[in-house]
């Protein structure tokens, strides 16, 4: 059974905030069709491109799979944004 959204947002919540006390979750979803996966929406405070948005496809079948979803995906993504 998949994690719910309220679960993944805690979970999503603390990964940001280990990362970087700059980092917010503004939201989270289901993707299309109430899969398996959600969508994390994550925004940066005092980003070169406001706003900076960020948005993670993740796991909700389990806890442990989805912290190192969205800490590696952010990482990754916040990688690729600060080399724009």
């Amino acid at each position: 059974m998949a994690l719910n959204l309220d679960r993944v947002a805690t979970i999503s919540r603390a990964v940001v905030s280990q990362l970087d006390q700059r980092l917010n979750v503004v939201s989270v979803s289901a993707t299309q069709g109430g899969s398996e996966r959600a969508e994390v929406l994550v925004t940066v405070a005092g980003c070169h491109d406001e706003p900076c948005l960020h948005l993670v496809n993740v796991s909700r079948a389990a806890a442990a799979t989805l912290e190192d979803e969205v800490r590696s995906k952010l990482i990754q993504s916040l990688r690729a944004h600060s080399r724009d």
